[in-house]
């Protein structure tokens, strides 16, 4: 075969590849879905989701390879470190810059915790303790790269779901690209861990438990599991399809169930409610909620707005309200019957995130801190804390900042994951606390390697 027929076969060949490829793409033959399935997920790891929308494709590839923290880095406003000034300890010698703190000298009372992407010495979540003056006393190590079944890099992972002890123990889970739920001693030891899908939230009850959501995000049955804080084992299940069954006359689930003319174009595959908190009613309050009992679970389901009081006894839905609140997070129960829920605010028009305050009975809600005061703004995750002090503790997440308001506003306490202070660039932030003097049995930060 000579050159000529050579090229001209190579011609044709090219000629109905290109008749075939148009036949594939008006007609939907073979193989039209493998290829239109590599390019929906190209275009959506190119896009990344909300927390990673200004990242490259780059970026992306190096995170996911365990060498860069692209994806969990945002820019912070002017406001957060000012007054600020840099606090650091040996497990934070690995970073580029160090965290910035101000405390208000009138505020420099108890112990605050912070939790989130720290990039500490051995590894890349983790905690701090600050004293009353703001100064790092102490470090937590966590991981759950020990996971066998979970065994990706941490920069893959999302820790949201926290709680310390007063012994100084971290309960804490992973979620997102695989992790589990893991209890470390106060030096960072771990002391229990299960491995699984759970999401969101380690809420502890009065009884030594915690309640978690169990099983992937995207599905529209969001069930829950209560464990034992101090063995890791499952106690109990609730799904969410006896709830349904239990309830049958509220509609309040799956509200996109129609919403679409061909199932097909509704790339999440679901993600119709969204479980992302569970908060038992404590005792010492339960006088502020006369037709609640201790340990009515408030729930929240953030893709349908939706904040809910569950009897997990009777699984009887006792209260229920929808669209307060935008992809909120964090309802918390508060003194005078009082909800507090940290609104995000992705479709609501607004340029920044609030905490919406709602009375159960009155069905009353109203903006109780707005952040466009502050420049406070996370599309997702993040936490809030009304403190024993009557200020509120707020944690945005996608700024790397936290923030803490008195009762006129002020910020008299700033927290920035900073590292670079120039460009004003942040890691992401979980969750954060400002707890008593006495909150804890021992000072366990003087005591640890």
């Amino acid at each position: 075969m000579n050159l000529v027929q050579k090229l001209a076969i190579a011609y044709v060949l090219i000629v109905l590849a290109i008749i075939y490829g148009y036949a594939v793409g008006r007609f939907q033959v073979f193989p039209y879905d493998t290829v239109e399935s590599l390019v929906q997920n190209y275009q959506d790891f190119a896009e990344g989701d909300s927390m990673e929308r200004k990242t490259s494709v780059a970026t992306k590839i190096k995170s996911d390879l365990g060498g860069d923290p692209g994806r969990w880095t945002y820019h912070y406003p002017a406001l957060a470190d000012a007054n600020s000034s840099p606090r650091s300890i040996e497990a934070l010698d690995n970073r580029s810059d160090a965290p910035r703190v101000y405390v208000a000298d009138e505020h420099r009372e108890g112990y605050r915790v912070i939790i989130g992407a720290l990039q500490l010495r051995n590894t890349f979540w983790g905690g701090l303790l600050l004293n009353p003056d703001g100064d790092i006393i102490h470090s937590w190590d966590l991981s759950s790269s020990h996971l066998k079944s979970t065994a990706r890099n941490d920069l893959l992972k999302n820790l949201y779901g926290v709680h310390v002890y007063p012994d100084g123990s971290v309960i804490f889970v992973m979620q997102e690209r695989g992790g589990g739920i893991v209890k470390v001693d106060a030096c960072s030891n771990i002391v229990w861990s299960l491995p699984g899908l759970f999401h969101h939230v380690v809420s502890p009850d009065e009884h030594g438990n915690i309640w978690s959501f169990t099983g992937k995000q995207s599905t529209l049955d969001q069930d829950m599991v209560k464990i034992s804080a101090e063995t890791g084992k499952i106690l109990e299940t609730i799904k969410m399809v006896d709830i349904r069954r239990a309830n049958p006359d509220i509609y309040v689930w799956d509200l996109y169930k129609f919403s679409f003319a061909d199932r097909a174009e509704l790339h999440a595959t679901g993600n119709m409610t969204h479980g992302n908190d569970i908060e038992p009613l404590p005792t010492h309050l339960a006088e502020d909620f006369p037709n609640y009992s201790p340990g009515d679970l408030l729930i929240s389901y953030a893709t349908n707005n939706l904040v809910l009081v569950l009897d997990p006894n009777t699984l009887k839905i006792k209260w229920w309200r929808i669209g307060i609140s935008d992809l909120q997070h964090d309802p918390d129960w508060e003194p005078d019957g009082k909800v507090s829920i940290l609104s995000n605010n992705p479709r609501s028009g607004k340029v920044n995130s609030d905490i919406v305050t709602v009375d159960l009975d009155q069905m009353k809600h109203e903006v109780s801190l707005a952040g466009d005061s502050v420049g406070f703004l996370t599309i997702i995750n993040g936490r809030h804390q009304l403190t024993p002090w009557n200020t509120r503790l707020v944690t945005s997440a996608q700024q790397g900042w936290v923030f803490e308001v008195d009762e006129h506003g002020e910020v008299v306490f700033s927290f920035v994951n900073n590292i670079n202070h120039e460009e004003k660039k942040s890691l992401h932030v979980s969750e954060a606390w400002r707890l008593k003097e006495d909150y804890f049995d021992n000072s366990f930060w003087n005591t640890c390697d």
